[in-house]
């Protein structure tokens, strides 16, 4: 691929190489790619390697509703895989999930973190549910990591935090509990995704 963005394709059948290549000149060079279906038949798709990584960034976005034809075995808006070879690799991020070092509140801007993370500002992060509603899971974009601290980096975040997320070590009897809530981080330089006229918001 030696453009940066391809119109809306229909269905593409890769039975030789389609090779998506960065541009390692650039890591904020920014490819994008549009179609319906993707069907690797007996050839490869290859999103950088694990020994040669993708490291500026690319979207994949696949286009259609849930009404459109389906392909045999695979369906719609997808990539189909069959007797072929696929890979996505992009920068290794350490670590992609750790911890809250401690509880914060509702309306809290600030999150401080159990280890260091090689996370920057303008990255996007989910921090887990530690209720009984799953849906109290939230994200939330990084304004800026303070470091000053070691291995407990206090990240501010874009917004305040909707709900309570709860991180200490619990006690019960002679047995000690670590209950943290899990915080992740969503950025990645490849994105797969659904277009965004017909993708239910996550």
């Amino acid at each position: 691929m030696d453009i940066d963005s391809t119109p809306e394709l229909n269905l593409l059948i890769v039975e030789g190489e389609l090779i998506l290549a960065p541009n390692d000149s650039d890591p904020s060079h920014h490819r994008t790619f549009d179609a319906h279906y993707i069907l690797v038949s007996g050839g490869k798709m290859q999103v950088g390697t694990e020994d040669f990584r993708y490291t500026s960034k690319i979207t994949i976005t696949m286009h259609g509703t849930l009404t459109d034809p389906y392909l045999p075995l695979f369906g719609n808006k997808c990539i189909g895989l069959t007797n072929g070879i696929l890979d996505m690799h992009g920068p290794i991020r350490t670590p992609t999930w750790t911890v809250l070092s401690e509880t914060v509140n509702i309306n809290a801007t600030k999150i401080t973190l159990n280890e260091q993370v090689d996370w920057v500002a303008g990255e996007e992060i989910a921090i887990a549910s530690t209720s009984f509603d799953g849906r109290e899971a939230e994200k939330r974009t990084i304004v800026s990591i303070d470091n000053t601290v070691a291995d407990k980096p206090v990240i501010t975040l874009d917004k305040k935090l909707d709900h309570k997320h709860f991180a200490a070590t619990e006690t019960f009897g002679d047995k000690s509990i670590e209950i943290r809530a899990e915080v992740g981080l969503l950025s990645r330089n490849i994105v797969f995704k659904g277009d965004d006229d017909h993708t239910e918001p996550n």
